[in-house]
């Protein structure tokens, strides 16, 4: 295996040295950042390829942000732990998100959301941007409550593009976003990652090896760029992991 994947392009990001602001009377989420944002800047870390922004945030009870404006952005959030109550103006109606739900929002020619936690109990949430392909896109937000079956030892595609008619959720980017939670021991899981094309690895629970790769803790990503074959297996009694996968860049 190591001489298959000798030729491979990677970059290890290491969970305990992401940016971390803790939560706070202005700010109310203990937040992991995966790259600059907000005031936080560090020039190595502006993105990796359209992926412009991944937060992990663990959001106090009865708190959460409250509504703001977005333009010129396609973002999406995937639950993982508690209650997350979104709000946006193109719908004008809240929804409930819980574990493994995802809510995807095209902000193009503006608009206002929220993300707050009503419960007595914190949420933990992944926040991620992507570049749209153009500006001026039209404001388009959908979510999906995928049952835990859908994703326990096998690979669900929760995000795709619009020209993938079959994807669950849709974005105008081209990214195809797939997510595993591994609960067996014996669990494998494969992605085949195309020449052109690159993925940022993200594991958020419990700890996963890919083969011939480093061994990924919470929080940990790898950044790849293809082709490559990834094969998958829970270090410990599970893992939970995110592939976003795009069009390779010169960045990339």
């Amino acid at each position: 295996m190591k001489d298959q994947v000798a030729h491979l392009r990677y970059r290890h990001v290491d969970g305990q040295e992401l940016h971390f602001l803790p939560a706070s009377r202005i700010h109310p989420a203990d937040t992991h950042f995966h790259f600059s944002f907000a005031h936080y800047h560090d020039p190595n870390r502006m993105g990796f390829g359209v992926l412009r922004v991944l937060n992990d945030d663990d959001v106090l009870p009865h708190s959460g942000f409250d509504r703001h404006p977005h333009r010129d952005m396609e973002i999406f959030s995937y639950v993982v732990s508690g209650e997350l109550t979104h709000w946006d103006s193109a719908t004008d109606s809240p929804a409930v998100l819980r574990r493994g739900h995802v809510q995807t929002v095209t902000a193009g020619t503006g608009v206002w959301h929220s993300e707050l936690n009503r419960s007595d109990a914190r949420t933990r949430f992944l926040q991620v941007w992507i570049l749209p392909p153009a500006a001026g896109l039209p404001v388009r937000y959908e979510n999906r409550a995928f049952e835990a079956s859908e994703r326990e030892n096998r690979l669900l595609c929760i995000v795709g593009n619009m020209r993938d008619a079959g994807a669950p959720l849709r974005l105008h980017q081209d990214v195809n976003v797939y997510v595993s939670e591994l609960t067996r021991a014996d669990a494998t899981v494969e992605f085949s990652l195309q020449e052109g094309r690159q993925a940022y690895v993200n594991n958020f629970e419990g700890a996963v090896n890919i083969a011939g790769l480093p061994t990924l803790f919470e929080r940990d990503a790898l950044e790849i760029v293809g082709p490559a074959q990834l094969s998958f297996r829970a270090n410990g009694s599970r893992a939970h992991f995110m592939i976003i996968e795009m069009p390779q860049t010169q960045a990339g």
